[in-house]
């Protein structure tokens, strides 16, 4: 991984995958452990410089990459769109190009959208993290979530993963489809015509009309976040209304009540409470968003390891 940049899943061989969680769970110990300066070149992180560069809002992504560096002894820069020249009229992609211009060590972005091409940025001289990519992939969150099935379950061959809610526009969904049935889970989806997945990556995935159903079968539940801010495109075409989405697609009591016992319960977050996912459900026992929060550290902290060249 040293020097690489990622940007989607599929731009990480199956060794990749491993030594990123490997890494993260070896994080994970450490760091309870009050010991994570031994696996740290401390000389090195010093002299490392990662820029931030967000163009959409977030909280537990940009604080945990931000909190990672802090960990490692790196130091962290964050720009907002807001407080750039892209509030000015200059492009996302020029923005990259002068934060790149300026030799950071690497540059994370999140952003709406990114007209780069694919091979341009994969060839980049410095790397680029995606850290959430409008509606495409968040391979990080993805890892994310398969180290905390692994951690629970024991094991993500075989888990039988339902994805409900707004798999169209979630990115995390997008990401998790493609690792979680590398990794042998077998993934399915339950979601309002109108939200459902449209690209070719899902058209062999199994799909729930009935949510119930597609509780019973799973081991995990993955609720996703309705996100309304990206829906323009589709007015008048979804089809339902936030009530009726409720009735239909939220993770509440009946669905915690026919769940598997020994099943857990993810959101990527944000999660709105009483629309995709309810109270009831976020205090069940099987409720692991607390863990993914936290396993998106360790991921982090692993992959800026990696990617840097830090470890002892």
């Amino acid at each position: 991984m040293l020097g690489r940049s990622l940007i989607d899943i599929d731009n990480l061989e199956d060794h990749h995958i491993s030594d990123i969680i490997d890494l993260a769970k070896v994080f994970k110990k450490y760091f309870k452990d009050g010991a994570l300066h031994r696996l740290v070149d401390s000389t090195k992180a010093s002299r490392k410089l990662v820029y931030l560069f967000f163009t959409e809002p977030s909280t537990r992504t940009r604080v945990s990459f931000e909190t990672a560096c802090d960990r490692l002894g790196v130091k962290a820069i964050y720009l907002s769109a807001g407080r750039s020249s892209v509030a000015k009229g200059e492009t996302v992609e020029d923005t990259i190009n002068i934060l790149k211009a300026l030799k950071p060590d690497a540059l994370i972005f999140r952003s709406k959208k990114l007209k780069i091409p694919m091979e341009d940025l994969l060839s980049s001289p410095i790397p680029l993290i995606n850290a959430g990519l409008g509606t495409q992939s968040h391979p990080s969150q993805s890892l994310s979530d398969a180290l905390t099935i692994l951690e629970d379950r024991g094991q993500i061959k075989g888990e039988r993963v339902l994805i409900v809610g707004d798999v169209l526009h979630s990115r995390v969904a997008h990401s998790n489809v493609k690792l979680l049935s590398r990794l042998g889970a077998e993934v399915a989806y339950c979601s309002p015509k109108g939200l459902a997945p449209r690209n070719e990556v899902w058209k062999n995935f199994k799909n729930f009309d009935e949510l119930n159903e597609g509780v019973k079968w799973a081991t995990v539940l993955v609720s996703l976040r309705v996100q309304e801010e990206r829906h323009g495109d589709l007015l008048g075409s979804i089809g339902f209304s936030v009530a009726e989405y409720r009735d239909k697609f939220r993770i509440g009591y009946d669905q915690v009540n026919i769940f598997s016992p020994e099943g857990i319960i993810l959101h990527p977050g944000p999660a709105i409470r009483g629309v995709e996912i309810s109270n009831f459900a976020l205090r069940d026992s099987r409720c692991r968003i607390l863990n993914q929060v936290e396993n998106g550290l360790y991921v982090r902290l692993a992959l800026l390891s990696l990617i840097l060249d830090l470890k002892v």
